[in-house]
């Protein structure tokens, strides 16, 4: 390796910000020859923008080189050592061998290449079994030594066995980091990364071999079989020659490298706010809260006392106001509205309630509310075509129709009557059937 890997993973934690305060002074010294005015102070706007991008940018390079430093470490497979496409048959295999043998024999290139030589030796004989050539594309050198494992579906569920290893270690470290540091801001999207490497680990797992003497007939849709001509998998397309393992673990070291730079990156570049900010911040937010609360109110106050004014006057033997609409003046009792007026609203209250009530109860209440309401119903049609009850209630003999007269009759005599539709026939069934209806 380039880095050893405990050096690599912890230069996450102090290099990129040593690098970034370098790197930011020299730009400083450019950026006022350049632009011909001094660099921004520190713990100005500016500087904490300067010094953001520039912590970002060397961290994407920091991350780009780890990435690199991964794919060129990788162990090389059987099929890179033979110079062979894992989409051989069992003959290039044979051929292939033939070739290795002939330059890697230990009679022929000495003692110091038979361990390879063995090694290769006895991965040829298995890769020349369909059911181990799948079971070391997808889990690598190791499963050549499963001796307990005969059959392909042995070899996938002990092959998905040893894989949750990795994950049960990598979920626990989470938990106990989440313990540790309750307040992070990336705890949540560690978590929907390592759910991203597991997901796609399965499509590298269960995707059918690229080998033509392959049966399984499982497919992905992310990674493509690399049989086919076209290379739509990003991890095809950069290391067509590699297996499915190899690309297993690569997203492994993806994904630690990822939780690294996540939570030295993050911070850096979306910082907390400051608890000068957030008193700040929920300061405006009360008192935004407090205007709204009043314009409220104060409309609320408006529609109140327009309500009020409605109400008062002869049909509730209350004194008329002198405002007209929209009423915005006091009302005729002080500013308050009379005692008859509340008894009436209290009233109407009541009622709207208890029928409320008696309709969500069901059973024969509801069916006598529905009645009489339509049966107030009818009567209105029948005012409304010309044909007046028999008899007036108390209530419109006493207030009148509608027109200022208390006496029950619609005008003076000698006037002209004016349509019948207009007339008003009051009471608590009348007006509900209205707003009901």
């Amino acid at each position: 390796m380039l880095i050893t890997t405990p050096l690599k993973y912890a230069a996450w934690h102090f290099l990129p910000g040593h690098a970034t305060r370098q790197l930011l002074s020299v730009f400083h010294v450019a950026y006022a020859r350049i632009f011909r005015r001094p660099p921004p102070p520190p713990g100005t706007p500016a500087y904490v923008f300067h010094y953001r991008m520039t912590y970002l940018l060397l961290a994407l390079v920091y991350l780009s080189y780890n990435l690199y430093d991964a794919s060129a470490t990788m162990e090389p497979n059987y099929y890179e050592i033979l110079d062979l496409a894992p989409t051989a048959d069992e003959n290039m295999l044979k051929m292939a061998f033939r070739q290795f043998a002939r330059r890697y024999h230990p009679d022929r290139a000495g003692a110091q290449s038979e361990s390879m030589f063995i090694e290769v030796r006895d991965a040829y004989d298995a890769l020349k079994s369909p059911v181990k050539r799948f079971a070391y594309e997808r889990f690598g050198p190791e499963a050549l030594a499963w001796s307990q494992c005969t059959t392909l579906r042995e070899y996938v569920r002990h092959g998905l066995l040893q894989a949750s290893g990795f994950y049960i270690v990598s979920l626990c470290s989470l938990v106990f980091f989440s313990f540790v540091n309750p307040s992070s801001t990336v705890s949540y999207w560690r978590y929907i990364m390592l759910a991203f490497t597991a997901v796609y680990e399965l499509l590298f797992l269960l995707n059918p071999s690229p080998a033509p003497s392959s049966g399984t007939t499982l497919s992905s849709v992310v990674f493509t079989d690399p049989t086919i001509a076209a290379h739509t998998s990003f991890f095809s397309f950069l290391w067509p020659h590699r297996v499915p393992y190899q690309h297993v673990r690569f997203l492994h070291t993806l994904w630690v490298l990822g939780c690294f730079a996540l939570s030295n990156v993050a911070p850096v570049v979306f910082p907390a706010p400051s608890p000068e900010f957030q008193e700040n911040w929920i300061l405006n937010e009360a008192q935004q809260i407090s205007t709204l609360s009043a314009a409220v109110a104060r409309e609320a106050n408006v529609q109140l006392t327009t309500l009020f004014h409605s109400v008062h006057g002869p049909r509730t033997g209350t004194a008329a106001s002198d405002g007209t609409f929209p009423y915005l003046g006091e009302l005729p009792n002080g500013g308050k509205p009379a005692d008859e007026v509340v008894g009436l609203l209290a009233q109407e209250m009541e009622h709207l309630i208890l029928e409320t009530q008696m309709r969500a109860d069901g059973g024969p209440l509801k069916s006598a509310v529905e009645n009489a309401v339509e049966r107030r119903k009818r009567e209105a049609g029948r005012v409304g075509l010309g044909r007046r009850p028999s008899a007036q209630g108390p209530w419109v003999q006493q207030n009148g129709n509608g027109n200022g007269n208390g006496n029950g009759s619609a005008l003076p005599v000698g006037a002209a009557s004016p349509p019948v539709w207009k007339e008003r026939v009051l009471g608590y069934v009348r007006g509900r059937s209205r707003s009901l209806g």
